[in-house]
């Protein structure tokens, strides 16, 4: 495999004399600046969009690259696009063979190694998805194409010792290759595409998020731009988050070489946001240089607070990001807007009750209304209810008998389907016949929300996200809260200056998704991230300033 930094001077120069490097600070429209100036003057131009590469880090990207082109010129499809695709996707078309899921077979591996029991009761969650610390090393090595061995030793907080981490890597390069299926993971690919892949010629190259990209996938790119004759890439060294997976922002800023310009005018926040999300760049010692303007015509604020309990959220108009460093402070923010009775979703679009839950809520409306519902509302509605003559009115069975086109009443259902809800419950509150499966807790969570937001509102997307920062990076919302309560693994302390900078990067992301307020959550968790600090350099320099 090739790594860009050992090719000569001379790929390098003719790399540097057809690049164009956009550096980005947060909303100052680095995707904007790929779609509405480059790839709309290219294809003006006359160059085919199969003759294009736009390559990103995210799906949402490359699907946004994709809508703005369409409607600027409508007299192409999305199938002349083929060539727009995150790298993994782009790659994959390469290749045959069957591709490790991240989610089924990580969860088959655990089970078959027996690191996990069947009887867990995880596997019972159909979102479980089975991390392994030791193979998120190997991948992390492979993508810095370094000896595992060494990642290890550079690890500040080690899990596991490095014989049972060679071990795993055994099994899981075994199960790999040894079963009924052949599969490749998305690194196996990565590497593969490097040594046996021979990219067709391109008129641009566009490579959205490049701080995002790892040593192995820039080498996937350096290949790709021998080919290309000219080529544009778009990132912000200072939003470098995926360290933790081998992601190396100097390959953008130094290793790769091109015409640096910089987008100096956010749209997205007013003075106050930029004045604190600038302090803690600022102790970002190796950034890259690119100051950039507030937006003088947004008034904005960033507030302090000891309690989640203090902030009054109906003041604040608009969308929301609760952001939290690690998902067990996710979990503590969830639980927070749970009692405040708030509804919210992640940022996968997962609502704060199960949706099948609220089907089956739904579904009880409708039979009470007299109106017919489908084979699979009924089956989604029996998993929730206690009045079944039977259990196999349950089953997939019985219901996969039934004619998918099927159409039910209350009475089709008592007279056919085992249901024994008494006449006298019809118009009566859902929690009287949904009492299976539904924790005491839920409904009256649920009922608070169906008071506060109503049936209608529900049945939409809250306006409120709250997840990882990682999670929303790239997005915004009108007003966000940000809680850096760690743990002893993510603790900023202990941590090596090269990893502070790290975690100063996931905090100035963090605050940098706000556009109108931002709400500081305090912690005297003995592991969080210092902001309060940052806040009171922030009261100074206003101070000051008067």
């Amino acid at each position: 495999m090739t790594n860009i930094m050992h090719n000569n001077l001379e790929h390098l120069n003719n790399i540097r004399n057809k690049t164009v490097k956009y550096y980005g600070p947060p909303g100052t429209g680095k995707t904007n600046t790929l779609v509405q100036e480059i790839l709309t003057k290219h294809l003006a131009e006359g160059i085919l969009p199969q003759d294009i590469a736009f390559i990103s880090f995210t799906n949402k990207a490359v699907d946004t690259a994709i809508d703005r082109v369409l409607k600027a010129f409508p007299q192409y499809t999305i199938k002349d696009f083929q060539r727009f695709k995150t790298l993994h996707k782009y790659c994959k078309k390469y290749f045959t063979q069957e591709v490790f899921d991240p989610q089924k077979c990580m969860i088959d591996f655990a089970l078959d190694c027996k690191i996990i029991k069947y009887c867990d009761s995880r596997l019972d969650d159909d979102s479980f998805i089975y991390k392994d610390w030791s193979l998120q090393m190997y991948d992390k090595a492979r993508n810095m194409m370094q000896p595992v061995e060494e990642i290890y030793r550079n690890e500040t907080y080690k899990r596991e010792s490095l014989s049972l981490l060679l071990r795993k890597i055994d099994a899981y390069n075994s199960y790999k290759k040894d079963g009924d299926t052949k599969y490749m993971d998305f690194t196996d690919m990565v590497e593969r595409t490097i040594d046996e892949v021979n990219f067709p010629p391109l008129e641009v190259l566009i490579l959205d998020e490049a701080q995002d990209f790892t040593p192995l996938q820039w080498s996937v790119v350096y290949k790709m731009a021998h080919n290309a004759n000219k080529i544009y890439l778009a990132g912000d060294d200072d939003q470098a988050i995926y360290r933790w997976n081998g992601s190396d922002y100097r390959y953008f800023t130094k290793y790769f070489p091109g015409e640096k310009k910089v987008l100096s005018q956010t749209r997205r926040f007013g003075k106050e946001i930029h004045r604190f999300s600038q302090i803690i760049r600022r102790e970002i010692i190796d950034s890259e240089e690119k100051e950039y303007l507030y937006n003088p015509d947004i008034k904005d604020t960033v507030q302090a607070y000891r309690s989640f309990y203090d902030i009054n959220f109906e003041d604040y108009k608009g969308t929301w990001y609760l952001l939290g460093r690690i998902s067990t402070t996710v979990n503590e923010l969830r639980m927070m807007a749970k009692n405040k009775g708030f509804y919210f979703m992640d940022n996968k679009g997962n609502k704060s009750f199960t949706n099948n839950k609220w089907k089956a809520i739904r579904t009880w409306k409708k039979l009470c209304d007299g109106e017919k519902i489908n084979r699979e509302e009924a089956q989604n509605f029996y998993k929730y209810t206690r009045y079944i003559s039977k259990d196999l009115y349950r089953t997939k069975e019985f219901w996969d008998e039934q004619d998918k086109f099927n159409q039910y009443t209350f009475e089709d259902l008592k007279a056919w389907c085992g249901l024994t809800i008494k006449d006298e419950l019809i118009g009566q509150e859902w929690f009287y016949v949904l009492k299976r499966n539904i924790k005491p807790t839920e409904v009256t969570y649920i009922n608070i929300l169906l008071e506060r937001y109503g049936e209608d509102q529900l049945d939409k997307e809250p306006n409120m996200i709250i997840d990882t920062v990682h999670s929303v990076k790239g997005g915004e919302a009108d007003n966000v809260l940000v809680y850096f309560k760690a743990d002893y693994a993510s603790q900023y302390q202990n941590k090596t200056v090269q990893e502070k900078m790290d975690e100063k990067r996931v905090v100035y992301v963090a605050v940098t998704r706000a556009k109108y307020s931002l709400h500081l959550l305090s912690s005297d968790h003995r592991y969080n991230y210092p902001i309060g600090e940052d806040y009171f350099k922030y009261l100074q320099e206003k101070r000051n300033e008067q």
